[in-house]
């Protein structure tokens, strides 16, 4: 069953960012289906549609952590505040 992430306030920080980690850092997600990612009240917000729960969780505990240490020189003291949930209905036009 298809599965979306939701972070609110990623550690990258801005899109620049986000799109230098996810082409130059880290490779291609398995599972990974669709990315949207902008700025809501200062704050760099992306949401991830996945194939499976399992893709998303092995990307978040494997890759991020030590993508982000690269990317910003440290990793973050704590890990970005996410929200998921298995995909019940969708629409797509």
């Amino acid at each position: 069953m298809s599965y979306v992430t939701v972070v609110d306030d990623s550690p990258a920080g801005t899109v620049a960012n986000l799109d230098r980690l996810m082409t130059e850092i880290l490779p291609e997600p398995d599972g990974l289906v669709a990315r949207y990612a902008g700025v809501a009240d200062g704050k760099l917000c992306v949401v991830a549609l996945w194939t499976s729960r399992e893709h998303a969780e092995a990307f978040m505990r494997r890759d991020l952590g030590p993508g982000l240490r690269q990317l910003l020189g440290a990793a973050p003291t704590t890990p970005p505040r996410s929200t998921g949930f298995e995909v019940e209905h969708s629409r797509v036009r």
